[in-house]
């Protein structure tokens, strides 16, 4: 049975992007999770019942996360509060007693059926769930709301040096996460994680059917009929340039040009060049290699390893 007591946590400072209408129309469909915005903007539309705006200024945060972790920042870059993350279960704890999990998401996000997802995979046998594969994935991750979890960040390695830049370096996905993989490992905690595979469309999707997306009725597909549990607009977010969709509408289509309810024949004509055919002609050829090269040469199959890049290894 899928438990209703998730919240994911997603500071926000800046404008609203433009494609926020079908983020959270992408929200509403999934009523079991809420969505925490803790943020100084105000938005004049009608808010999902499952998605509350937090009011809370970036000092105030600043000042919040330094009475929580000892951390000062300026969070002049805002991309820095993705090193946070790891963090808001602490940070954000009055907001979190009624939860049973808490998570971490983006916001260029369009959402899929998460609870369907979650209730296949039977989450509650998890402490953790990733949908990266061997590591934390800065783009929704979710964490049993218990001490040790909460506060687990500060196990890591000189975990205060990610926080002397004012870029981020990568905390969540890197540093945080490779320590967690390899305590698990060693057997030092015994957390239960659920990170066997990748659980997103992203960026190797964009690339592969770059001629668009769809969502309806709370699923994510393309026309092949692939779908995804959420497509994460990871390379297309910035050349987003139009995006025309009713507040209730039951379906919409996303391109790297934008997101419609009926794509105009001009992006139907661009979305036919953009084929994604090469790319996906390499992609086949280099699962035929690996087909060879471990199943009929017999090779023996790589070790599981932290799906972490070696310089976000250990804090030095």
């Amino acid at each position: 049975m899928f438990d209703e007591s998730i919240a994911l946590i997603l500071p926000y400072y800046g404008k609203l992007p433009i494609w926020f209408n079908a983020f959270l129309r992408s929200c509403a469909t999934n009523q079991p999770i809420i969505w925490l915005i803790i943020t100084d903007l105000e938005y004049d539309g009608e808010l999902p019942s499952n998605v509350q705006f937090k009011s809370m200024s970036k000092s105030e945060f600043r000042q919040l996360a330094y009475e929580k972790t000892g951390i000062a920042h300026d969070l002049s870059n805002p991309h820095k509060l993705c090193d946070f993350k790891p963090m808001y279960g602490h940070i954000f704890e009055e907001y979190l007693h009624e939860y049973n999990y808490w998570g971490h998401c983006d916001m260029d996000i369009i959402w899929g059926n998460m609870s369907s997802f979650l209730s296949k995979i039977n989450y509650n046998n998890y402490d953790i769930l990733s949908t990266r594969k061997h590591a934390i994935s800065g783009h929704f991750t979710l964490y049993r709301s218990k001490p040790e979890l909460n506060h687990f960040y500060s196990t890591v390695p000189n975990y205060h040096k990610a926080f002397t830049h004012s870029m981020y370096q990568g905390f969540d996905e890197g540093y945080f996460s490779h320590h967690l993989f390899q305590e698990v490992e060693k057997g030092s905690v015994n957390f239960k994680i659920y990170w066997p595979k990748r659980n997103c469309l992203d960026r190797h999707e964009l690339l592969m059917r770059p001629n668009g997306w769809f969502w309806e009725s709370g699923d994510i597909k393309n026309i092949s009929g692939q779908t995804g549990n959420y497509l994460h607009l990871i390379d297309w977010k910035k050349k987003i340039e139009h995006v025309e969709l009713d507040t209730n509408t039951n379906k919409f289509y996303v391109t790297q040009y934008g997101i419609w309810q009926e794509k105009p024949f001009k992006i139907k004509v661009r979305s036919l060049l953009d084929s994604g055919i090469r790319f996906r002609m390499r992609h086949q050829i280099e699962n035929i290699k690996s087909f060879i090269k471990f199943r009929i040469l017999g090779r023996p199959v790589p070790e599981v390893k932290s799906n972490v890049l070696k310089e976000y290894q250990v804090l030095k």
